[in-house]
């Protein structure tokens, strides 16, 4: 399996823009911080669940400082006057949890500017990749009922979704085992 940590592949959007798919670097704190400041308040509010002004150094730490076994996360990332920028973050982090079976919760970031463009579907597909390659064996998510692009992304993805929904927030879960997604993650 090729070393996640050094993961980077170029990819072409939706909209013709050049984009980079990457594993996340703990010098990337500065440019998540950053993309973190361009998500409007009702985005932050849909990946956090909750409002939030800005990331605690802990945070940080913890988003971008991760071990690639339990905790993956990858950035979509573009040149910007020849400066790197975060235009979209996913993570998976496995739960602690005793069970049977090895399960992660799944959550995506996606900058305003680049909804609709396939970003979170990228992130996605490559992410369920990892994951079953890692032997994770089911995802989860919670989604905030009015995050209509979240909902559409699980819906559309191919998967048996079991669901429940509690105070406006969608419990998600699915089986990973047998995925349609191989061709992104090079082995």
């Amino acid at each position: 399996m090729q070393n996640i940590k050094a993961f980077s592949q170029d990819i072409v959007l939706r909209n013709g823009e050049d984009v980079v798919i990457r594993a996340i670097r703990p010098d990337d704190k500065r440019r998540l911080l950053d993309g973190f400041h361009r998500l409007t308040g009702k985005s932050i509010y849909f990946r956090f669940l909750c409002g939030k002004r800005n990331l605690t150094k802990d945070e940080l730490k913890y988003f971008t400082e991760v071990d690639f076994e339990h905790h993956v996360a990858l950035v979509v990332t573009k040149e910007e006057k020849r400066q790197e920028e975060i235009i979209g973050v996913g993570r998976y982090v496995q739960d602690e949890e005793e069970r049977p079976e090895r399960v992660a919760e799944i959550a995506f970031a996606v900058d305003d500017a680049y909804h609709d463009v396939g970003i979170g579907t990228l992130l996605f597909e490559y992410l369920v990749t990892i994951a079953r390659d890692k032997g994770i064996s089911r995802l989860t998510a919670d989604v905030l009922l009015e995050n209509k692009h979240m909902m559409k992304l699980f819906n559309h993805s191919g998967f048996k979704l079991n669901s429940s929904i509690e105070e406006g927030v969608v419990h998600i879960e699915f089986d990973i085992k047998d995925h349609p997604f191989n061709r992104y993650y090079i082995k």
